[in-house]
């Protein structure tokens, strides 16, 4: 009899044989149970994971003589010749090789036959997404309304490329990678059942290299046993795949890790020798490092089974180097990995790459830049104490400075109230060189720029603190609309857009302080091109200098300037009301006699004297 390949020979038979998909599986059984089974199927995945295994075990389920069942006999007729693939009810198309409209037209003629020994005609479409747009569209209304003796089962590693009006018609079932311990665990069934001794080291290699893959796995088993007629080891399996030995991967990888130029290059040679390829050490190494990373992060991880035969020296190789060094390591491995791939000399790549790798902290790698950054920090320029403390007297001082200007106007006193405390005499000094506080209360004098950065730490204006108080919303609502009006004459239209909504809240000590509704429209407005044409708009309406502020509205900070407008506005109402007392103390009303009247008024009051008759005459002295 001739020699049956091992994926072949142990293809699933039944649901519970399909390694690492259940939750296909058992929805399908239910089903079937249930009779509830759909007319179309999509089964969709990576190769090897059991689509086409699935699709025949269904298709014996459904054709059992003992069936429908979830469970066939795998003993009837009909279900060996599925088996088999001698069925006349199973048809198996190859969507690679028949994917023309000519083929889907014949398909759409013999489904109408009915099933010749079992209870359904299943049609299983291999790699359908081959398949042309015609080809599609010819097959679009037959899977939408087939007869009801067939079911339409789809099989396909690329999902993504089948028309949406063929998804939409049918159940879709995305089978998943099968894990490395599902593929160890059926390795080491099956080599026991032929009678194989297979270590559980070698099975986990060959799960790891068979990529989620079940038939990828038995086929290098097959090639394992077909070699050897003694137990596969570790050793073995390597050897025929071409891969690297752990002893010499712990040996390169403590060479880069302590930057030994000549050992790496040594053991790149004794790799090239043996016939490997250049990329195959990145990619072992690399590998490799994964696991010490894996091992440092989570010694237990079920990943790192593999290493079961030397996890003390992972252990002790893990405990040696940091983590931030194995990162580093992995991050110029993995560039030299794409530079190998696309390099006319990949031996080059791999060998500059490792040495690379072997100077991460030497030539301040990606390792050392956090150290590095720790450093700068650490002895950046930070300003000294005691000059913040002299700020902030000075801000106390230029404070008081504007109050006092007000009390001085009325006062007509041209001296400028100073604490006489000695520091804060010290700090006026120091402040000479950055703003003028004039002695004089001549408010028309100038007084010196000040810089923008200098202005925002000090929180004062440039201008005269006296400078465009309002007293009243209605004048604040005039000046802003002038300044909108100006804008729009100047078509600064994107600025008038964000200033528009905007609302005055407080105008005084050089500024006008307005709130928007939105924080979007707060940050833009304090942009510095839009404040510099507001600025230059209420100069033009006001006539003086004043900077244009923004603030969302609900801002906590609004609270400061509501304070002041309420100052502003008492102080103001105290004034108008003494100077009215001023004025009535002013007028005098004094009494004369006729005869004390000028000749000039007394010929003005006659008339007036003939008709009211005898009176009182005052006279009102204005000083």
């Amino acid at each position: 009899m001739a020699y049956i390949a091992l994926y072949r020979k142990w293809r699933p038979a039944l649901f519970e044989d399909v390694v690492g998909q259940q939750h296909i599986t058992e929805t399908l059984q239910k089903a079937i149970d249930t009779d509830k089974v759909a007319h179309a199927y999509l089964f969709s995945g990576p190769r090897g994971t059991g689509k086409t295994s699935t699709a025949k075990i269904f298709a014996k389920a459904m054709n059992c003589v003992k069936g429908p069942t979830s469970h066939p006999c795998n003993t009837c007729e009909v279900c060996r010749h599925i088996t088999n693939g001698e069925s006349l009810d199973v048809v198996e198309i190859d969507a690679a090789s028949n994917r023309s409209i000519e083929d889907i037209r014949t398909l759409r003629e013999t489904i109408k036959f009915m099933p010749a020994e079992g209870h359904k005609k299943i049609y299983i479409i291999d790699e359908v997404h081959m398949l042309t747009t015609e080809a599609f569209n010819a097959l679009l209304k037959t899977l939408e309304e087939p007869p009801g003796h067939v079911i339409f089962i789809l099989a396909t590693t690329e999902p993504e490329k089948i028309p949406m009006t063929i998804l939409s018609r049918c159940q879709r079932y995305e089978f998943r990678r099968i894990t490395s311990h599902d593929i160890a665990e059926r390795l080491m069934y099956i080599a026991e059942q032929e009678h194989v001794m297979l270590t559980k080291g070698a099975a986990h290699i060959l799960a790891v290299q068979a990529d989620g893959g079940m038939r990828d796995a038995l086929s290098m088993l097959d090639q394992c046993i077909s070699n050897t007629s003694e137990s596969i080891d570790e050793a073995l399996v390597r050897n025929l795949l071409g891969l690297i030995g752990k002893d010499w991967l712990f040996k390169l990888s403590e060479a880069v890790f302590n930057g030994q130029g000549d050992i790496i290059i040594k053991s790149v040679d004794d790799i090239v020798r043996l016939g490997k390829e250049p990329r195959v050490i990145l990619i072992e190494l690399v590998a490799h490092l994964r696991a010490l990373m894996l091992y440092q992060a989570a010694p237990k991880s079920d990943t790192l089974a593999a290493y079961a035969d030397s996890m003390t020296e992972l252990a002790d190789q893990a405990a040696q180097v940091s983590p931030r060094k194995v990162f580093a390591v992995l991050s110029v491995l993995q560039q030299a990995m794409l530079t190998a791939r696309t390099s006319p000399t990949p031996r080059v790549a791999v060998e500059m790459g490792l040495l690379m790798a072997g100077q991460t902290e030497q030539s301040g790698w990606q390792s050392d830049l956090t150290e590095r950054v720790e450093t700068l920090e650490k002895h950046a320029f930070r300003v000294p104490q005691i000059v913040l403390d002299r700020i902030s007297k000075l801000e106390n001082v230029v404070i008081e400075h504007h109050i006092s200007t007000a009390d001085m106007s009325a006062n007509s006193s041209h001296e400028v109230p100073v604490p006489a405390d000695e520091n804060n005499i010290t700090d006026m000094h120091l402040s000479e060189s950055i703003i003028n506080i004039s002695s004089k209360n001549d408010m028309t004098q100038e007084k010196p720029p000040i810089s923008d950065h200098l202005a925002a730490t000090l929180h004062t204006p440039e201008t005269s603190p006296e400078i465009g108080v309002s007293h009243s919303s209605a004048e604040y609502d005039t000046i802003w609309k002038g300044v909108c009006e100006v804008l729009e004459k100047g078509k600064k239209r994107a600025v008038l857009s964000c200033m528009r909504p905007g609302r005055v809240v407080y105008i005084g000590e050089g500024r006008v302080i307005v709130v928007f509704k939105t924080a979007f429209m707060a940050k833009r407005a304090n942009k510095k091109d839009y404040c510099q044409c507001v600025d230059e708009a209420l100069k033009s309406v006001t006539g003086d200098i004043l900077h244009m502020q923004g603030f969302l509205e609900g801002d906590s900070e609004l609270a400061v300037f509501e304070k002041k407008k309420t100052t502003f506005l008492k102080k103001e109402t105290d004034v108008e009301k003494e100077t009215v007392e001023k004025k009535a103390d002013s007028t005098m009303l004094q009494s004369v006699a006729l005869a004390d009247i000028s000749e000039e008024a007394r010929t003005v009051l006659d008339p007036l004297l003939k008709t009211m008759g005898d009176c009182d005459i005052y006279i009102e002295n204005k000083s």
